[in-house]
């Protein structure tokens, strides 16, 4: 398992010749570092008199972070293991292996892509709460899932498109491209809140 490994090691497979990690196992790391980014703003925002106000807020998001931080770094991993799963029902050359192997391999994205929003949400929290110190983690921490969400977003468009269940295309086209707006929307609201604090 990756995620018991060195950064040195993970990186090393993710250059060489090998068919994972990929693009869906890298992406669940940038989100996993942007939930760190968070958590860190928190730690040093809970307990300073100055942001009394927010601590409650800011405990409560410790916690949702710690387990969006869990939650991405089992997909690191797990991406690697579907796209093992994909690579051997195409071998079959049987059409409802491989679109349950693709599926599983668009949830797998799907899933990436939710996890970023919810960190994007506690970001445009943050960018208001979070300590003026580190308001430029609090960026940096909303461009990693932001780089998540869209890298999510190119391997679950790659899996839509060799699945041959129409019906099941269609439905979940809409609905990545709801996920997209609304996840544009949170960034560039965390992103505006953010320079504006770097200006004060």
């Amino acid at each position: 398992m990756y995620i018991q490994k060195t950064i040195k090691e993970y990186l090393g497979d993710l250059a060489a010749k090998l068919p994972a990690p990929g693009g869906g196992s890298a992406s669940a790391l940038s989100g996993a570092a942007g939930i760190a980014l968070l958590e860190m703003v928190c730690n040093f925002t809970v307990g300073n008199k100055k942001y009394k106000e927010s601590e409650e807020d800011i405990a409560r998001h410790l916690v949702s972070l710690r387990a969006l931080r869990e939650a991405f770094s089992a997909l690191i991993d797990e991406d690697a293991e579907v796209y093992s799963r994909i690579s051997e029902a195409f071998k079959t050359k049987d059409e409802k292996n491989i679109d349950k192997a693709l599926k599983d391999g668009y949830y797998i994205s799907v899933k990436i892509c939710g996890l970023s929003k919810n960190g994007l949400r506690i970001a445009l929290d943050l960018s208001d709460k979070g300590n003026a110190n580190l308001i430029t983690d609090v960026g940096c921490g909303a461009a990693s899932l932001k780089a998540a969400f869209d890298s999510g977003v190119f391997n679950a468009e790659i899996n839509l498109k060799g699945i041959k269940d129409r019906g099941f295309v269609s439905g979940e086209t809409k609905e990545l491209k709801a996920s997209r707006e609304e996840m544009d929307g949170l960034y560039a609201k965390s992103v505006d809140r953010v320079n504006e604090r770097i200006r004060q």
